[in-house]
């Protein structure tokens, strides 16, 4: 599930906060680091000093409460956890977490957590923190979205003659949702993001994803599988922690 969380943060935590976040020691070696570290970058505060951040936790298909791992973590440097909510209804919910967009356009309140804590994300490279993403939150230009084999094709040219449309669409992410695979690329000239979805899985599209330099681990079949096995899907406890 994806999980929108408030957190209380005191002032005199906010040096420790930043050094653990520029460092990247924030749950260094727990299972959940990347996207503990992704979802407080892309976070922000507002003018009560409460964080405000989106993460994806498994703790619930795991038969934990919600953010069971996380939050012992998160203890250590926030004042209070006021709040854990699912972002989306459960109802309503693909379980397709890693992937699905649907918390792509909720604008968090207040400002940057990075600009409050004068970290410098183009300056601080540690590791590969500079190179996690979660892909569910990118801002994407859906008047430039296309569907279907067809659309791949045009985006990448024609696969028999290796022509492609145009150079400067940089891919940068493909991957297995429950409608189908989708290629994620990059307008360099616009500096935007554009997602080609609802792409049958054939061996003629993996074919062409790996042309572009990517591969695809799962399938649509085990995202379907994923989704039929959720607890998520049919837990009724309350959603909110």
């Amino acid at each position: 599930m994806r999980y929108y969380i408030k957190c209380r943060l005191n002032s005199k935590d906010k040096q420790r906060l930043s050094a653990s976040l520029s460092s990247g020691s924030l749950a260094r070696n727990e299972i959940f680091y990347e996207g503990m570290q992704t979802a407080l970058r892309e976070g922000t505060i507002d003018e009560n000093g409460v964080v405000h951040f989106i993460e994806i936790c498994y703790c619930l298909e795991g038969g934990l409460y919600p953010m069971a791992m996380e939050i012992p973590v998160l203890e250590e440097y926030f004042e209070e956890i006021v709040e854990v909510k699912d972002v989306r209804l459960r109802d309503q919910c693909t379980m397709e977490c890693e992937f699905c967009d649907c918390t792509r356009n909720i604008r968090l309140p207040g400002k940057s957590i990075t600009n409050e804590l004068h970290i410098d994300k183009e300056k601080e490279k540690v590791g590969k923190l500079d190179e996690f993403i979660d892909i569910g939150r990118l801002r994407l230009n859906r008047k430039k979205r296309k569907e279907g084999i067809e659309g791949l094709r045009n985006i990448i040219g024609n696969s028999d003659n290796n022509d492609r449309s145009t150079d400067k669409l940089k891919p940068i992410f493909a991957g297995a949702a429950i409608s189908g695979l989708f290629v994620i690329f990059y307008d360099i000239d616009n500096q935007d993001y554009f997602r080609i979805k609802n792409i049958p899985d054939t061996i003629e599209t993996r074919k062409l994803v790996n042309s572009l330099g990517l591969t695809i681990d799962d399938t649509v079949d085990s995202m379907k599988m994923t989704a039929r096995s959720s607890l998520a899907h049919t837990d009724k406890r309350s959603n909110v922690v």
